[in-house]
């Protein structure tokens, strides 16, 4: 009996020294392949950064603007290539897309499925029924319906402009785009331009002010990744 604990402790402390000597490795991962990538922090990685900073997208901007068009980050230990090249992009998205199909699973083990946290084949399966929706006829289609509200949008800027006061573009931006997903998803003319007290588009507001990726669950998820990542 008195050699159980120590074996299961010499056990532990086997585990243990070859996740961190995974790891390790894991974020030597950009500099074997000559990616540049910004200062990271073991077992970190660029995520606590991420955490930190005010907006997630302005922190890669900077990025970015420092690295290039294409440079990597860890998300935890995983790496992560971020690519502002739209040339990049249309290769593996597109003409690769039969070498790239999958996308990283957003939270390991989710048995709840949708286009928004699918992975791997299921993922895979989503965009295969999701495709045709968006061929170039029925984009054509939503052409009319998407330059209404372009054209709306536009109006209401130019009617600020000509009285020279300031005015938060985003606000606009915000209402035009769901007046456009509501006209050619789901055929209902919400015209929140003129609107700005509609229901809908204060309900769909307070969803987003909460930050997903800030979630305890969704932070754990990037810095305890599934050990096959770590290979």
């Amino acid at each position: 009996m008195f050699y159980l604990p120590i074996t299961l402790l010499l056990i532990l402390l086997s585990l243990t020294f070859y996740y961190l000597f995974l790891r390790k490795l894991r974020y030597q991962y950009f500099h074997r392949r000559g990616i540049p990538t910004p200062p990271f922090r073991f077992f970190f990685g660029h995520i606590k950064t991420l955490w930190n900073v005010p907006s997630f997208h302005r922190q890669l901007e900077s990025w970015t603007q420092q690295y290039g068009k294409i440079y990597g980050i860890y998300q935890g230990a995983t790496p992560t290539f971020v690519v502002s090249d739209p040339d990049f992009l249309q290769e593996v998205f597109v003409k690769q897309f039969l070498n790239f199909p999958a996308r990283r699973e957003i939270l390991a083990g989710n048995t709840f499925k949708n286009v928004f946290s699918s992975a791997g084949a299921t993922w895979r399966r989503h965009r295969h029924v999701i495709n045709p929706t968006f061929s170039a006829a029925k984009l054509k289609m939503m052409s009319p319906l998407i330059n209404g509200c372009i054209t709306n949008a536009m109006e209401k800027l130019s009617n600020h402009a000509q009285s020279g006061e300031d005015v938060n573009i985003y606000t606009y931006y915000k209402r035009m785009t769901m007046d456009v997903i509501c006209r050619c998803a789901f055929g209902i003319d919400t015209d929140l331009q003129n609107n700005p007290d509609n229901i809908y588009f204060k309900k769909v507001e307070q969803i987003f002010v909460r930050s997903f990726r800030l979630n305890p669950a969704v932070k754990f998820s990037q810095l305890v990744p599934e050990m096959s990542r770590l290979v």
